[in-house]
């Protein structure tokens, strides 16, 4: 995925960061929200939701898409740091 679609996919996620927050009356020092998103190795946004409620990463969608990371919201970083922080959240998984 090039940077210009991390840098697209950053700000989304800072866009519903805040939507989510103010769903859920976050406040700058806590947030009630426990939402994550879930994005593939390759950048694709799978879903955005509690952790409760993911219905999981199959074993062949691994192998169709790639791995998946589990980002907690709120974000407010770049896409750089979306990207490394994908990458390091699936390195983290691998046993």
């Amino acid at each position: 995925m090039s940077s210009e679609n991390w840098d697209e996919l950053a700000e989304h996620l800072k866009e519903r960061s805040i939507e989510i927050c103010s769903d859920n009356n976050c406040t700058e020092d806590e947030h009630f929200c426990e939402s994550q998103a879930y994005i593939t190795e390759g950048g694709e946004l799978v879903d955005i939701c509690a952790p409760d409620f993911f219905q999981g990463w199959s074993y062949m969608n691994e192998i169709n898409y790639g791995a998946l990371a589990a980002i907690t919201l709120p974000w407010t970083g770049s896409g750089e740091e979306l990207a490394n922080e994908v990458q390091e959240n699936i390195e983290e998984q691998s046993y």
